[in-house]
Formats: structure tokens, sequence, C-alpha cells
């Protein structure tokens, strides 16, 4: 199936990415995405954390839970959901759906302020992969920028309208969790993917609309790039978001520019 034979050459195209990056003397943009990352990690994680736990008080006194019987409240529906074991799962899966906004924020907003750097990054690396000569030149870079933070954007409000409905199942319901887990994961690496293609695809002259076609029709790289970049950010212990901060953005950005020139040697759309 085309699926999952594209994932598996995108994934592996951002591991190939690593011969680029050290052998092209391209190692220096390992380190912007650290820098940002340092920045923002506080707040991200301790601050979602406090807000989850606040907003659960707070559901349980404005609905005064304790009090609501089975039998005689409309709200008594959401008993299970907030007391007892129930209250329990309904707390993590609070949490993680905290956790998993504030990571996705996170993770834009690190695309949208390195826009820049990273469609440079695409642009060199296929300098060297194949000898292609870009000019400087400042109007493209600010073309680049906002058509960065355009692309951001949109996959921002895709993402979160998507996520928010399957949180939405799994809070009610919430078995329906192992299964909105892993696509809420899948869509995640799509859009993620989909930005570092799209770095390529405004160097080669498409049309916004034309890209997302474009990308929408090679979706298994798309989602393959995504998956390699989120689990370098996902990497365990300080030292593991280190290491995944450096290298997770540089090699899918690199792996997207290689996936892009292998899909465009092959077809005369691009």
């Amino acid at each position: 199936m085309k699926l999952f034979a594209d994932f598996g050459k995108g994934f592996g195209n951002c591991f190939k990415a690593f011969s680029v990056i050290f052998e092209k003397g391209l190692w220096m943009y390992l380190f912007y995405p650290l820098i940002i990352w340092v920045l923002t990690w506080i707040a991200s994680i301790y601050g979602l954390m406090a807000l989850s736990d606040y907003l659960l008080d707070w559901l349980k006194s404005s609905l005064s839970i304790e009090s609501i019987t089975s039998g005689n409240s409309w709200l008594s529906f959401l008993t299970p959901k907030v007391t007892g074991t129930f209250g329990f799962i309904f707390s993590w899966i609070l949490k993680l759906v905290f956790w998993f906004v504030g990571s996705v924020f996170s993770k834009y907003f690190i695309l949208i302020i390195l826009s820049p750097v990273f469609s440079l990054l695409s642009e060199k690396s296929e300098e060297k992969i194949n000898g292609s000569n870009f000019p400087f030149s400042i109007t493209q870079i600010i073309k680049d920028i906002v058509r960065g933070t355009l692309i951001s954007l949109r996959n921002l409000s895709l993402e979160l309208l998507i996520s928010f409905a399957l949180w939405l199942m799994a809070i009610f319901f919430p078995p329906l969790f192992f299964v909105t887990f892993p696509l809420g994961l899948i869509i995640g690496w799509y859009f993620v993917g989909f930005s570092m293609l799209d770095y390529s695809c405004e160097r080669h002259k498409l049309s916004v609309s034309k890209g997302v076609k474009f990308i929408k029709e090679n979706k298994g790289y798309a989602i393959g790039i995504g998956c390699v970049y989120s689990l370098f950010m996902g990497l365990p212990t300080i030292m593991g978001d280190i290491v995944g901060m450096m290298f997770g953005p540089a090699i899918a950005v690199v792996g997207a520019t290689i996936s892009f020139l292998e899909i465009k040697n092959k077809s005369a759309v691009v």
C-alpha cells in the first residue's frame, strides 16, 4: 500500500539526513531549536499541569458534583467522570489533554519562530545534495517567513480542531482513549511533516493550494517525517530533551528535503 511504503521512505530519509548535516557542514543548525526550547520549557510543562489541576477542582466545585445523585439530576451522567475510579482516570486524561495541547502549541511556536532558519536549512540541504544554487534574496526570506507562519497557523488550527474532537470523546468515554490517542499522534505527525515539506514546496514555487495538494498526495512521507521528529522530541529525561531538540527539527527538515527531491525525480508534477 502506497501510504505505508511512503511512510517508510519518509522515515528512512530522516536518518539519511545525518550524513548531510555532518558531512556537508550544516551542524550549526542543530542549536537554534535548543535555544528556543530552553526559553519555553518550564512554562509549557509546569504551567499546564497546574492549570489542569485547577480546572478539575473548579469543575467539581462548580457542579457540586458530590451532591449529585444518580437519579435526581440531569448532571448525574457526569458523576462517574469526576469521582471515584473514573475520577482518577478523568483527572489523568485531563492532564494528558493539557500536555498534548501544550506540546502542540510548543511545537508550532518553534515552527513559526524558526521558519526562516528551517527554510534556509532546507535550501542549503538541497544545494549540498544536488548542487542547486539558490541566490540570497531578502524578498524570498520574507515570503518564506510569511508562508511558513501561515502554514503553521493553518496546521495548528486543524490539528487542534481534530484533536479536540478526539479528546472530547475520550473524556466522556474513557475506553476510546486507546483509539483516539494513537490517532491523535498520527494526525500530529502528518501536520509536522506537512510543515517540513512545505519549505521545499515554497522554494520550488508551488502555490499554497498546489503545495497542499502535493503533500496530501504524499501524506505517507509527511507522516513518516513527523514520526521521526516526534520520536526525537519525545525522548525521556532532560538529556533526551536536549538531544531531541537538537536533532529532531534539523533531521526532519533535511529528511523532508530529501523526500521532496525523491518525489520530484519520480514525478513531472513538481
